[in-house]
C-alpha cells in the first residue's frame, strides 16, 4: 500500500496489486503453454493443462486482484473504503469521528508472516475491526498504511 495524497484535508492510501496480477497471469500462461505443447501428443493431458492455465490466469485474477483505496476526508467528515475488481465495485463509509486508529493484522503460516492493514471503528453500527484489503501480503505495505493513517489522524483529525 502506498500513500497517494497526504494533505490536512485528505489522506488517500491505495493498494493496486499489479505485480500479483502479472505473477498470476504468467503462472497461468505457463500451464497454458505446457498444455499447447502436449495437446498434439496427449490430447486429454494437454486439455487439462490448458483448462488449468486458463482457470488460474482468469479465475485467480478475478478473485484475488482488487484495487483498494482508503480515503480519509475532513471536508466530507468521512472514511471511505473503495474496492474494485473484476467482480464489481464496493464502497463502505464511516464517519471520520468513529475511526479510532489503524492496526496491522498478521497471519502466521509456518515460518512466514503476512500482514494487512485494518481500521478500528470505535462506535456506530459498524463498530469493530475492518480489514482494508482482504488478502494478507508480505512486505511493509500494511505497516506503511497503518503509519500513514495514524499519523494523519494524530495531526489532522478535526476536533469534534
Amino acid at each position: 500500500m502506498k500513500v497517494i495524497r497526504d494533505t490536512p484535508d485528505q489522506l488517500i492510501v491505495e493498494n493496486n496489486p499489479i505485480w500479483l496480477a502479472v505473477f498470476v497471469t504468467v503462472f497461468g500462461l505457463v500451464f497454458l503453454g505446457i498444455g499447447l505443447a502436449v495437446v498434439s501428443t496427449e490430447m486429454a493431458l494437454g486439455l487439462m493443462f490448458i483448462t488449468a492455465g486458463l482457470g488460474i490466469a482468469i479465475g485467480f485474477n478475478m478473485i484475488f486482484v482488487r484495487r483498494t483505496q482508503l480515503i480519509l476526508d475532513t471536508a466530507r467528515n468521512l472514511v471511505e473504503l473503495r474496492r474494485r475488481g473484476w467482480l464489481g465495485y464496493s464502497s463502505r463509509t464511516w464517519e471520520l469521528r468513529y475511526l479510532e486508529r489503524a492496526i496491522v493484522e498478521t497471519s502466521r503460516s509456518g515460518d512466514t508472516d503476512t500482514h494487512r492493514a485494518a481500521l478500528v471503528i470505535s462506535d456506530g453500527m459498524d463498530a469493530g475491526t475492518h480489514p482494508v484489503t482482504w488478502v494478507y501480503s508480505s512486505g511493509r505495505g500494511a505497516e506503511r498504511a497503518m503509519n500513514a493513517v495514524n499519523g494523519w489522524l494524530d495531526s489532522h483529525r478535526p476536533n469534534p
